[in-house]
């Protein structure tokens, strides 16, 4: 089961908070997944759950039963009796707004059964409700909107499309419009995706870091054999013989790892200082 049709599953087990909820839910299912016109309303999803949802919420708040075809891929939901037709048409067009959060989540919720997807968070964030009905995706937009929600809005080829990416946003989407578990689980792929990051970059910043101290090393390595080769050594400050001979016996160790080894111990810049004066000496040979 792809996680688009889990999520769709979930929603349906979600419960009505006010009794106007279940009216928005078959608006909003309606508006993205229906055809609807003067003597006909069809509802058509591959989501068993969601068709069995419209059909019991058509029930409910119409009184109307509804006939139920399943197709090869999908499920279709038929009402051609004129005067069921009229009925649900006047229902679902309520005029002014949503003054009710948990309606304006309802209609989003039905929008999803209808016409939505949300891509697998192991791969990429990504939501969307696809519709041909314009005044149904304005009215998602807006009353998303008026609930925090960015949702942004696109047409292709005559279907608006509304979405919106990143996935704690999508989270609390899933978790406004009832799919609690759906919310977790992408906050939960969230936080594990950006720890799995973070110790990415750690460990690609302290194996550069190794890299470069490992060139260094070589060069400061090179450099003393070659004052060595010159017999110029022995006539090096005792400073700078000190420190050549800590990192030849330690040629893995940080610069402020060499520097606690002198006697007396000195810092990072103190220890650069004097394996930069034996490399300046090493290109004068």
């Amino acid at each position: 089961m792809s996680f688009s049709s889990d999520v769709k599953e979930r929603l349906c087990r979600a419960e009505f908070v006010c009794p106007k909820c279940r009216l928005y839910e078959t608006a909003g299912a309606l508006a993205f997944g229906g055809k609807i016109s003067d003597t006909e309303i069809k509802f058509t999803t591959e989501c068993g759950a969601a068709v069995e949802r419209v059909k019991k919420d058509i029930a409910d708040e119409f009184g109307i039963n509804v006939r139920t075809e399943r197709g090869t891929r999908s499920y279709r939901i038929t009402v051609d009796d004129i005067y069921s037709v009229e009925n649900i048409k006047g229902g679902i067009s309520p005029a002014g707004g949503v003054p009710f959060s948990c309606c304006r989540a309802a209609y989003a919720r039905g929008a999803f059964l209808g016409g939505g997807s949300v891509t697998d968070p192991n791969k990429s964030y990504h939501i969307e409700f696809d519709t041909r009905d314009k005044n149904g995706a304005l009215l998602l937009q807006r009353l998303a909107a008026e609930d925090g929600f960015d949702v942004k809005i696109t047409e292709r080829k005559g279907v608006y499309v509304l979405y919106m990416k990143g996935g704690e946003k999508i989270a609390d989407l899933l978790g406004y419009m009832g799919a609690a578990t759906g919310a977790f689980e992408m906050y939960s792929v969230q936080i594990e995706r950006d720890m799995r990051n973070s110790v990415n970059r750690r460990v690609n910043c302290e194996t550069a870091n190794t890299d470069k101290s490992a060139q260094a090393s070589s060069k400061h390595l090179t450099a003393i054999k070659k004052i060595r080769r010159a017999g110029k050594w022995d006539k090096l400050p005792d400073v700078l013989k000190e420190i050549g001979r800590l990192r030849e016996e330690y040629p893995e160790d940080s610069l402020k790892e060499l520097g606690e080894k002198t006697n007396p111990p000195i810092g990072k810049s103190g220890v650069n200082h004097r394996l930069n004066r034996i490399l300046i000496i090493a290109e004068t040979l």
